[in-house]
């Protein structure tokens, strides 16, 4: 972390030019000097509660705006992209499914994670400190460390060193998380005025192109264990299904094809490892031919009907944040 005496820049310059009727870009912003877009106060945002949520025919979202979403004991949540943006909402303090959550969304690294806030019986409430070369840097209230909004472990601070918990979530459109999950709740930042920034339009550009990998490259890491690998999603909207192996943990990796929404699967059902290929908009099994839905994971048809894949934790982020807090991180294609 860098000390306060050598902040450089401000945070506030970049989200008003973001905030302007011609927004930069994925490229445009990750071009600038990583280095150049930190701001850290020490004091910290105010804590955030998220409130109550609404049901999904009560949203007013388009369809093709961004949402974050997460099942907890399940209970569905969707968090509206287009209203974290400002660095007051940027973390929001909820509860879900009985369990007290973080959902985090850094704008400016397009990085999104939900945390559970239970450490060691203790249940925190996190706020915004500012970024730290383009990564958005979090606090809990009580002990007053500095956490990793990407990596969710404490940089610094009485518990620096200890992990957040990440729970499965997935960056999605908002007709694709409703049509599969018609029972959701949304959240919507009150009072705060949805700018269109994150849509499947906006997202588009991040995926396409060729070439040795840039810093404004949009990838979906994976860690198990110590292990890290980014999948770098331009290359996905080729392949659209990856079977890997991680850690010696079986995964498939899956790309919708609004080119948004990425799922990370295991391929282990019942002892056996399975592997995959897309059918439009489904997974289909070699092994058994069974038919399979890769937002939910489970088996719409087929010798496996009403397995399901477990769902693994995946991260969105633009590849400079997640290549510095994972410096040991492997890139697929390799």
């Amino acid at each position: 972390m860098e000390p306060l005496n050598r902040v450089v820049a401000s945070r506030t310059l970049v989200l008003i030019a973001l905030l302007t009727a011609a927004p930069l870009d994925a490229q445009e912003l990750t071009n600038r000097d990583s280095s150049m877009l930190t701001e850290l106060h020490e004091e910290g945002v105010p804590v955030k509660l998220a409130g109550t949520a609404i049901p999904a025919g009560e949203a007013s979202l388009f369809d093709t705006e961004l949402v974050l979403g997460v099942v907890v004991a399940g209970e569905a949540r969707a968090y509206a992209l287009n209203s974290l943006f400002h660095k007051e909402n940027e973390v929001l303090n909820d509860v879900l499914g009985d369990t007290p959550i973080a959902a985090t969304w850094c704008p400016v690294a397009h990085s999104g994670a939900v945390y559970t806030r239970t450490l060691d019986r203790r249940e925190l409430e996190l706020g915004v400190i500012g970024l730290d070369r383009g990564a958005l840097v979090m606090y809990d209230r009580d002990t007053r460390s500095w956490w990793s909004q990407v990596t969710g472990e404490a940089m610094e601070g009485a518990l620096s060193g200890r992990k957040l918990e990440k729970i499965p979530s997935t960056v999605t459109t908002w007709a694709s998380w409703r049509l599969r999950h018609p029972a959701t709740t949304v959240y919507v930042v009150p009072g705060v005025a949805r700018r269109l920034r994150f849509t499947e339009d906006s997202w588009a550009p991040m995926t396409l192109g060729g070439g040795p990998i840039r810093n404004e490259d949009l990838v979906v890491g994976v860690e198990t264990g110590s292990v890290a690998r980014a999948y770098l999603v331009r290359e996905l909207a080729e392949a659209r299904v990856v079977n890997d192996t991680l850690a010696a943990q079986p995964v498939v990796v899956f790309l919708a094809g609004d080119s948004v929404t990425v799922r990370v699967l295991s391929r282990a059902v019942e002892g056996r490892t399975l592997s995959f290929a897309a059918e439009g908009e489904r997974l289909v099994d070699e092994e058994t031919r069974s038919t399979w839905d890769p937002m939910t994971g489970l088996a719409l048809s087929g010798p496996l009907e009403g397995h399901s894949l477990a769902a693994l934790v995946s991260t969105p982020s633009l590849w400079y944040a997640w290549k510095r807090l994972h410096p040991d991180t492997d890139l697929w294609p390799r």
